[in-house]
Parts: structure tokens; sequence; C-alpha cells
């Protein structure tokens, strides 16, 4: 007997009885609509790129287009989530929750109210349901398939879609939907229309149906879920419940499954201030939730057990030291560190790409015009707290506001100062000292307002968008309201209206080892 958990031969126990939700019907079967009659038991070639592309589609519309619009359903919230009906082997999770708990409702109304144009376009009884499937429609999919008729009586307010290893090691992973089914019996009725519209084979698992690209993929899948599901693995529960309320959306993914599936994960790519070493290496699990606190949106993210980790010991960027000014700025603890750490598989990268030969007669140019000693001068000149601002243009529009602020070695960068004063093309550049650090900048007035004024991190709108920074390794800011004051000339009637709710974007990056946490928000006024 077959040993292989996606043969549904090999399973020899939990499988669900015939006329249960949960039942594995072959196509024809009485009850089953995998495939509506007449239809070929597998989808046309190209089937599995528009499962995907009705999945990114869902999740994007309503994520981005449709934001904010579930906001004014019922508040309510609990109840079947899709994790309890994906498999206990899903290497990739992301589900989108159009109810979810009352507050996050609330909140998501104030934010929404922020923008003029939403709240011409949503109104207290609308459906976001139909607003996807309009979306979808408009996209060129679901090609005769009527919402009223089709779709509203049955869909629920859930949708989820999940990764899971195919049938061998060589074999393609699977995608799965999950839609959240409120009447069985119309969900049966409407199915096989729905199915053939996308390519898709449709089963009933408890209060959801699972849709994947072939019916046998999809006995595999729900077989599968009778032997355990997502909602029951320790990982998935463990790092959901660090990274907190799931909120409107959520994804999670464990990396090793992943990376080995795609060949092309590298979790550092996606943590900054961390180091990665191939794709294939990497180990750990990362959650994720796009959720409302107050009036603000926040992308919220956790990883346990990376293969990724933090190089050096200090805490705290110093990006709320920085003049209340600022209008952009990004800071990094740890700088040379990081760069240390990270510096052979940069090395390597740049080798397979353009040749060690090449790579070396870089490094001896770079050396020759810069006078320093790649890399070792370069860790010195990043120190451990490095950060890159913005401050505007100046009175007038005329003075290019930029700089670097670093505690590093300030006879390297002093070298660096010079070497682009003697035609590397940046112009004039000044060199102060600030306290401890050292700023170089383009501009000599600019270099002296951050080498004597502070003040960002006690404005309000800082407060709003970058929480911890004194904890982060690494934090950045953006201040939105400033930048649409500075280039107003520039922007249109719409894009200035839109923007006229907004206040900030900030982000932060914490943690020790191999573990991290990392915060992306959005403030408004």
């Amino acid at each position: 007997m077959s040993t292989n958990p996606f043969d549904p031969a090999s399973q020899q126990h939990g499988e669900p009885q015939p006329g249960e939700p949960g039942e594995l019907l072959q196509p024809g079967q009485p009850g089953a609509f995998p495939v509506p009659p007449g239809e070929p038991a597998e989808p046309p070639r190209g089937g599995r790129g528009r499962t995907v592309a009705l999945v990114g589609g869902i999740l994007a519309i309503v994520a981005v287009g449709a934001g904010g619009a579930f906001a004014f359903q019922q508040v309510s919230g609990g109840g079947a989530q899709p994790e309890s009906v994906m498999p206990a082997n899903t290497m990739a999770f992301a589900k989108v929750d159009l109810d979810p708990s009352a507050g996050q409702k609330l909140d998501a109304i104030r934010f929404i109210r922020k923008f003029p144009d939403a709240r011409g376009e949503v109104k207290e009884d609308s459906d976001l349901r139909q607003v996807v499937f309009k979306g979808l429609q408009d996209d060129g999919q679901l090609k005769g398939v009527d919402y009223a008729k089709d779709v509203e009586p049955w869909l629920g307010q859930r949708i989820g879609v999940g990764l899971v290893p195919g049938a061998t090691d060589d074999a393609e992973p699977t995608a799965v939907v999950a839609l959240a089914v409120t009447d069985q019996d119309k969900a049966k009725a409407s199915l096989p229309k729905i199915a053939k519209s996308a390519e898709a084979q449709c089963q009933l698992v408890e209060e959801f149906a699972l849709c994947t690209d072939g019916s046998d993929k999809l006995a595999a899948v729900a077989t599968a879920v009778g032997k355990g599901t997502l909602a029951d693995s320790k990982n998935f529960t463990t790092d959901m419940a660090d990274l907190g309320e799931d909120g409107v959306a959520s994804a999670w993914f464990d990396a090793e499954p992943l990376a080995k599936a795609t060949k092309s994960l590298d979790v550092g790519s996606m943590i900054p201030g961390m180091t990665a070493g191939p794709a294939t290496s990497q180990t750990g699990r990362v959650a994720l939730a796009l959720r409302f606190d107050g009036p603000h949106l926040e992308l919220a993210g956790h990883t346990n057990g990376a293969s990724v980790k933090f190089a050096g010991s200090k805490t705290g960027t110093g990006l709320g030291q920085l003049p209340d000014t600022t209008l952009a700025a990004v800071s990094i603890a740890n700088a040379g560190d990081q760069l240390e750490a990270g510096w052979p598989a940069l090395e390597k990268a740049v080798k397979d790409s353009v040749g060690e030969q090449e790579f070396a007669d870089g490094v001896d140019q770079v050396e020759q015009e810069l006078g320093i000693s790649v890399p070792d001068d370069l860790y010195a000149a990043l120190g451990s707290q490095f950060s890159l601002v913005f401050g505007g243009m100046g009175e007038g529009q005329s003075e290019l506001r930029i700089a670097a602020v670093s505690d590093g070695d300030k006879a390297v960068l002093q070298k660096l100062v010079d070497a682009a004063g003697q035609g590397m093309g940046a112009g004039d550049m000044t060199l102060k000292p600030a306290g401890g650090a050292t700023v170089v900048s383009l501009s000599d007035g600019y270099a002296d307002e951050l080498a004597s004024n502070h003040g960002l991190g006690d404005t309000a709108r800082f407060k709003d968008a970058v929480q911890d920074a004194d904890s982060a390794r690494v934090a950045g800011f953006v201040d939105i309201a400033g930048l649409v004051t500075e280039f107003k000339d520039e922007l249109g009637a719409d894009e200035a209206k839109n923007f006229a709710g907004l206040s900030a974007l900030g982000f932060t990056v914490s943690g020790e080892g191999n573990s991290a946490d990392f915060s992306l928000r959005l403030t408004t006024k």
C-alpha cells in the first residue's frame, strides 16, 4: 500500500463517509460538484494558472481595491476560519476576513472616512463580496456567473488560500482556495457553474468550499484535511498567537518547505537588518496581519526560528533624535556589523552574476578612486548607528537637503567626502561633527541643522507611525503630510485631495537572534 499522504489509497483512517459535508466524491457521484455534467475530470492546461490568478485577484481586490468596505457589515465576528479546512502540512496560507472583530470594523470606518473618494463609494449597505466579484469579472474571470443568483445566496464572509506540497517531491505545489459557505444546498447547486468558469474543481468540506485545479488534487487535499488541519498545527497556532490579532487579512508561511518547493524564497531579503544564506537553506516561519489601530492601518509581522539572524548588540536607531523638520529617514543599528555579516553572501551573489575577475577589478577600482579598503572601511564608515535623512528642498526649492549621519570612523568618512569632491559627481560635500556622530551632507546649512537640532521623536506624527524606535534594529519614517506640503505644486488636484487625510508612514524591525517583529504603519490626521 502506498505511504504517500496525498494518495487517497494510503489513508487508513479519518476518511469522511459518503453523504457527509467533507466526503471525497469522485466526479459523477451523487452530490459531487467538482466537474459539471459532460465535462472532463481534469481542466485544460493552464487551469492552475487561472486558479492562482483567481486567488490573487480575490486577495488583491479585498486588500487594496475594496479596502474598508467590510467595515459597514454587521458588527459581529467569530465563526469558522479557513485554516480549519487547510491540511496540516500547508506551507503558505493567507486569508481575508470580511467579518472581523467589532473593534476592527469600527476602526476601519474611521480610517476609510479619511478619504473623500471612499466616502462616496462605500455605503452602509455595501456588500464587499459583490465588490470582489465585480472586480474579478472586470478582469475577465467568472464569465457567465451571476452574483445575485449564483454567489450571494451561499458565499460567506471569509476567503482563504493555501499552498500545499505536491504528491511527490518533484511535483508542483497545489494552490487551494477556501470559500466560506452559509448554505450548503445552494452552494452545491451553484458551484459546478462557478468551477467550470474558473477551470477549477470544488468540494464542500465542513463550512467551506475547497477549490483546486484538478479532481485528484482536490481529493488528496480533502483527505489530508481529514487527518489534520493547519488550525491544529502547533507551529501555526504559536506563530499567530505571538503575532496577536489577525485583523482584516493575515498570512503565514513556513520558509523551509516553501523554499524547497519554490527554490526562490529568501526570508532575509524580506526583513531589513537581518542576514541570510541561500534560499534553499532557509528555515523559520513568518506570520503577518493587516489590521487597524484606531484610525491607523498597520501591517504587523513576526518571525520564529529563522535561519537568518541579527548581527551586533546595539538596539535603538537614533531615528527619533533627528530634527523635527525631517521629511523622510531610515536608520539602522549595527549597520557595519550587518554589512559584515552579510558580505560573504553579497560577494558570492555578485561574483555569480559578473564573474570573479570582474568583481575583483571592480573592488580594485573603488579602492583606488576612494582611497579606502573594501570591505573593511565600509564596515567602519557605517558604524553602529547609521541614518539617511531627507529634509526637503529648502527655501524656494533651491537646496537639496539630504544627508547621512553615522557614528562610524570619521577618517574613512573624510576620505569618502574628499573623493566625492574630486570628481565623483556628488558636488561639494560637507562633513561636520554632531555629538558622537558625523554628518555628511550636500548642504552646509542642513549639516548644521542635523548637528544641532532634534525633536522628531517628540512629534505626534512620529509617535503614531513609528512605535518602539528606541528598541528597534531598523526604523524608518516618512512625513506624508509634510511631503504633500513640500511638493504641493507638483501634485494634481485629485492626488492632493486623497493625500489630505494621511499623516505619516513608519516602520520598525526589532528582535534578537533568530526572532524578529516588524511593523509598517500608515497613519491619518
